[in-house]
């Protein structure tokens, strides 16, 4: 499938069932509940920190609901799953584990780099010396991992398996069996789409509480959606 073809199907998923739609609108909103309720009471009150244990719950909760959306794109269906809020919370403990692990390691390669390249424990012209280079390998490796961590969600939807996503070996392979141009290209659709919610946020806090929920419910959640039926399509190709 091109890239034209995944992007066009993700674009029009989300709207197949507007009832579900809403419903992950609802879920944006319950993860996003400490900041939007920050706006009324301030970051202080402490109906923002219950709130914020709420956040941080249905935020595992939305991330075991993306591996459903991820399948469904593996699968290339057009039904946008349910809800199984019991077995979404576990899913999304096990997919905080697969984050967690595509994050720490390149920044232990990072850090070495730095090591490498003199910048700690040298001195400041050595540190600007090397600066350069150190960063655009550090953002090359970030950009690396962040794509393996896309093929690794696809991975984890069809078994379920922390080791199978984590299996760094088939997930290298998985990608150059999708292509990383492939990827890339999809990925920077994302962050323009990220751009314009961030942007938005930025506009609508003028009209407090309204205007964030309204954006998380709408914008929020069709980039919640195509995002991760995004990478399922992505990887049906395999």
């Amino acid at each position: 499938m091109g890239i034209g073809d995944i992007i066009s199907k993700s674009v029009s998923y989300p709207f197949s069932d507007l009832t579900k739609f809403l419903m992950v609108g609802i879920g944006v909103i319950l993860y996003d509940l400490d900041a939007i309720l920050a706006e009324v009471f301030g970051h202080d009150s402490f109906i923002v920190l219950i709130a914020l244990i709420i956040a941080i719950l249905f935020s595992f909760v939305m991330a075991g609901y993306s591996v459903n959306l991820t399948k469904k794109g593996i699968d290339n269906s057009n039904e946008i799953p349910n809800f199984d809020y019991a077995n979404n919370f576990i899913d999304g403990l096990k997919l905080f584990v697969v984050y967690l692990v595509y994050f720490i390691i390149p920044i232990i390669i990072t850090l070495v780099l730095l090591f490498m390249f003199g910048a700690i424990g040298a001195g400041f012209k050595q540190i600007v010396g090397s600066l350069g280079i150190w960063v655009v390998f550090a953002v090359i490796i970030f950009i690396l991992f962040g794509i393996f961590e896309l093929v690794a969600q696809a991975r984890f939807a069809i078994s379920h398996s922390i080791s199978d996503a984590l299996n760094i070996g088939e997930v290298f392979a998985d990608v150059k069996r999708i292509g990383i141009l492939k990827i890339i290209l999809f990925s920077i659709v994302v962050w323009i789409l990220l751009f314009v919610y961030a942007a938005l946020l930025g506009i609508v806090t003028v009209v407090p509480v309204i205007g964030t929920v309204l954006t998380d419910i709408i914008l929020g959640a069709f980039i919640f959606i195509f995002f991760n039926y995004g990478i399922g399509l992505l990887y049906s190709d395999i």
